[in-house]
């Protein structure tokens, strides 16, 4: 190969590297060599420059995949990113629950056992103050961990964790007694919280939080 036509052709790779830039960093971590491969084998004889309509569809592909993620996100972390918009959803059902059965419960606490059980109404009202910031963190994360950012993994680990605390909390204050159908609701979401997370610790949702994994 002459070196007129090795210039060519190292002058096209750097134009389409330039182009594949636009793609997001987690697809050009597992993909951008087999792209640029399969770019440079397709280029007419000589080509030095990338062509007006093949950049345009390139570009174009990449500011889709910016805009609608999804596509490019391991299956683990498009789980994930759903039942965090579950746990959303189930958190608005929890809390529901306790305004609900909040009548019942405090009448079965002062019935039976009021010392002992002003715990779970401290927990209940912990949890109608707590609801709307914990909906929020839902979906923030959900966001977040869908835009591969790896702080967001832990966030939701921190999250989950105290998640857990509270469940633990309100065990030992009896909740399971005086207010079973909030202590169901609690379960759902820390059961979602639990297999959120441990999608988005799954090796191949590593490679897409931190591309760099993806290279070596």
């Amino acid at each position: 190969m002459s070196e007129q036509v090795q210039a060519g052709t190292a002058r096209l790779e750097r134009g389409y590297r330039r182009v594949l830039a636009c793609y997001p960093r987690s697809f050009r971590a597992e993909n951008a060599d087999e792209v640029l491969a399969v770019l440079l084998a397709a280029a007419a004889a000589g080509q030095a420059r990338v062509g007006w309509a093949e950049g345009w569809d390139l570009v174009r592909g990449g500011v889709r995949m910016r805009l609608w993620p999804a596509a490019s996100r391991p299956r683990a972390v498009r789980a994930a990113v759903t039942l965090m918009l579950a746990g959303a959803a189930a958190e608005l059902a929890a809390l529901i629950t306790v305004v609900v059965t909040s009548g019942a419960v405090r009448a079965a606490v002062a019935a039976q056992h009021p010392a002992t059980g002003n715990g779970v109404l401290v927990h209940q009202v912990a949890v109608l103050a707590g609801a709307p910031l914990a909906i929020g963190m839902w979906l923030w994360l959900a966001w977040a961990n869908g835009q591969g950012e790896d702080w967001a993994r832990m966030i939701s680990a921190a999250c989950f964790c105290l998640l857990t605390l509270s469940g633990l909390g309100a065990l030992s204050q009896h909740a399971a007694t005086y207010a079973p159908a909030s202590m169901i609701a609690a379960a759902t979401v820390w059961a979602i919280g639990l297999s959120s997370v441990v999608l988005i610790f799954t090796p191949a949702a590593g490679r897409y939080y931190r591309p760099q994994l993806a290279q070596q």
